[in-house]
């Protein structure tokens, strides 16, 4: 009963934000884009190198690599739950992706800073990583209660290493960060016992 009241205050808060992003919409983009520049606009040998290394936290590849870690140590209930995470982030974060058609900050500003291995292509809006990396950390927090903190940091760093690298702007990675909440206690109200169980014997 617990898990589901935080999905309520979880889906009113998005409803609350949304409202406000509609009546504000033009103050909010123009602070998004202020936020966005202080934050890129560090330079830093370390900090480069350090929110490079982060931002793969919340790549798609980490997190089978997490699932299949799990799996292979007999935690299957934990790979269960992020399973249904990540399907949901996936199919969420392609959805509203397609349906803003955001373009990232590299397509449509300059003077700012581009990091990384590789240039993020598609739209902006939400972070997918930062989405993948709060579910991930929503549910590992449920489970390994005493890392909870730790999760969470390493998730938050994630969503501003998104901005850093200029890849996203704030608001893709706050939104991202609510989705990955919600959509995290929504997990682990999967799967029943039932599919638990026979997923648990292979």
């Amino acid at each position: 009963m617990e898990l589901f009241k935080k999905i309520l205050i979880g889906i009113t808060f998005y409803l609350i934000f949304s409202i406000l992003f509609i009546l504000f919409f033009n103050k909010i983009m123009i602070f998004d884009h202020n936020i966005f520049f202080i934050i890129n606009s560090i330079s830093n040998p370390f900090l480069d190198s350090f929110f490079i290394f982060i931002t793969y936290l919340g790549s798609s590849v980490f997190w089978i690599l997490m699932i299949l870690l799990f799996w292979m140590r007999k935690q299957k209930k934990v790979s269960i739950y992020l399973i249904f995470a990540f399907i949901i982030d996936s199919i969420s974060s392609i959805f509203l992706k397609w349906l803003f058609v955001r373009p990232r900050p590299y397509e449509c500003l300059s003077n700012l800073k581009v990091l990384g291995f590789e240039i993020d292509i598609g739209p902006s809006f939400p972070s997918a990583h930062t989405q993948r990396a709060f579910s991930g950390a929503t549910i590992l927090s449920s489970i390994y209660k005493k890392f909870r903190i730790t999760f969470f940091i390493l998730a938050f760093l994630v969503g501003l290493s998104r901005i850093y690298i200029g890849m996203h702007y704030p608001i893709d990675t706050l939104i991202g960060m609510i989705n990955g909440i919600l959509f995290g206690l929504i997990s682990l109200t999967f799967p029943t016992k039932k599919i638990q169980k026979k997923l648990e014997k292979i």
